[in-house]
């Protein structure tokens, strides 16, 4: 085995570890809304560290060290999933330039800010320049890749390793298929009453109420915090430490407790991880899809269903008596299961969700393709929403401006989420065939069904691809017949279609 070659790596490997712990801690601060005017300095300084970054990934002798390890026949497993991760992170940006880099790195962190402060006001024309720049410089980072590939089919499987345009193509066709007509029959049934979801529900009980859905899933001040922000987010820093954040919504507090709910899966599969492979790539690579499995599947299998609510609609109901007093079990979960096309990605029902996603997926190929223009993408997002979801969007804040994905550069995940949706549903089948996650849910003992995410899942980190670790949780190959018998049945249940 080559020892000098796998000890020099594990010093590389702590270096890198280092410099990106300190631009994650930077990251969690500039998502707390840090003075406007100190911008500038903050992501000048914020570039340098990552041009530092780049130099360490980008080093010469160490590239050929990887190489050389990753052609040793007797190098362990662990160690060899390590040196392939990096290895393909360095030759993502082997022959970039480093002012090319940093400077992207620049333009980036002025997209993060000026989508702060437009996003609040509104204000698409004033934010599309930036938004502008940042894809030319996406495109320009993937210019210097040794690869033929479509610049997209790049970004796909960067976010989700194996995924490109003709699977998701596929996978979003046989969605469209089975899903749009089931919404056009929901469409035309009685709709439950869900008035009192949206009275006014003051922020600071639903903060105080949050401790409550905090202890119930087991996310503990021990290795978690929770904190607020524009965008919903998880930031993994190690093990046992983790911060999520949500948004509270004082006409919707059902959608604030949800948002945080699916943070939370996110968080679990950072801390669950074997502590063998903290501080590693294993546990900050894992991919796309995989992490936006365990947060739907906590979202919609455990926060949305019945079993759920029996313990934590009693105690919402002494928070909010006023607002829920003569309101029941049954009306509540039929309204926090409602089926009716909205705006807001991040607050749409289960059923058309993926629709939010199809949308983002569509605009991205064409972005990139450069079949349309940045300028032009509100009136396509607006016209697409229109004919997807039947609705007119009356400002840029519940449109277009409303995700932090593309001003943060996040592109190519989007259609990680309904890949993700598809992946929990499968998860959950064989999970519900070796426990009860319902009677665990309602004997309060949420951490039981976490403990078998960790056993099945979450330990591995991304030390096997995603396909791997499906089968190994499930006995079979991804099917996204899964995903979709349980959309059919479940709300063919609710809505009591024939």
């Amino acid at each position: 085995m080559n020892t000098e070659g796998k000890n020099r790596f594990a010093e590389l490997e702590k270096k890198l570890n280092a410099y990106q712990f300190a631009l994650t801690v930077i990251g969690i601060d500039a998502n707390d809304r840090p003075p406007y005017e100190g911008a500038a300095i903050r992501n000048e300084h914020t570039a340098f560290l990552h041009g530092e970054l780049f130099s360490l990934e980008n080093d010469a002798e160490m590239y050929e060290i990887m190489k050389d390890l990753l052609a040793d026949p007797d190098l362990d497993e662990v160690t060899r999933r390590k040196v392939q991760i990096r290895y393909q992170q360095a030759a993502r940006i082997h022959d970039v330039p480093k002012e090319v880099y940093v400077e992207y790195q620049r333009i980036l962190h002025a997209s993060e800010q000026a989508w702060l402060e437009c996003k609040k006001n509104a204000d698409w024309p004033s934010y599309a320049p930036y938004l502008e720049k940042l894809v030319e410089a996406q495109k320009e980072l993937l210019s210097y890749r040794q690869d033929d590939r479509h610049p997209y089919d790049i970004l796909l499987d960067d976010n989700e390793p194996g995924w490109n345009m003709e699977r998701y193509d596929a996978f979003f066709t046989a969605v469209r298929t089975r899903l749009v007509p089931l919404i056009r029959r929901i469409s035309s049934c009685p709709q439950p009453p869900d008035a009192f979801l949206h009275k006014a529900y003051p922020i600071p009980r639903q903060r105080t109420f949050m401790q409550d859905v905090l202890a119930y899933v087991g996310f503990t001040p021990a290795w978690g915090k929770l904190g607020e922000s524009e965008h919903p987010l998880t930031t993994w820093i190690a093990e046992n430490d983790v911060r999520i954040t949500t948004k509270y919504r004082e006409h919707d507090p059902a959608a604030g407790i949800l948002s945080t709910v699916h943070e939370t899966g996110h968080a679990y599969y950072a801390h669950d991880v074997d502590p063998a492979y903290d501080d590693s790539v294993i546990v900050s690579a894992i991919s796309a899809g995989m992490h936006e499995s365990q947060s739907r599947l906590c979202e919609n299998h455990l926060g949305r269903s019945e079993s759920f609510w029996k313990v934590i609609f009693p105690r919402l109901k002494e928070t909010f008596p006023e607002q829920l007093g003569d309101v029941s079990l049954t009306e509540f979960m039929k309204a926090v299961n409602l089926v009716r096309p909205s705006l807001i990605r991040t607050e749409a029902d289960e059923l058309t969700y993926p629709l939010h996603i199809m949308i983002r997926y569509e605009i991205e190929k064409e972005l990139f393709a450069g079949r349309v223009q940045t300028k032009d993408l509100e009136s396509l997002w607006n016209a697409k929403y229109k004919e997807y979801l039947g609705l007119d969007v009356p400002d840029a804040a519940s449109g277009i401006l409303q995700d932090m994905h593309w001003p943060y550069a996040y592109f190519g995940y989007f259609p990680t989420y309904a890949l993700g949706s598809a992946f929990a549903a499968q998860f959950y089948a064989a999970m519900a065939e070796e426990i009860d996650p319902a009677r665990l849910l309602e004997e309060e003992r949420y951490p039981e069904i976490m403990a078998w995410l960790k056993e099945h899942i979450h330990r591995f980190g991304c030390l096997y691809p995603s396909s791997e670790i499906m089968e190994k949780a499930t006995g079979k190959v991804f099917d996204p017949r899964f995903y979709l018998d349980y959309l059919e049945e479940k709300y063919s249940r609710l809505y009591d279609l024939k």
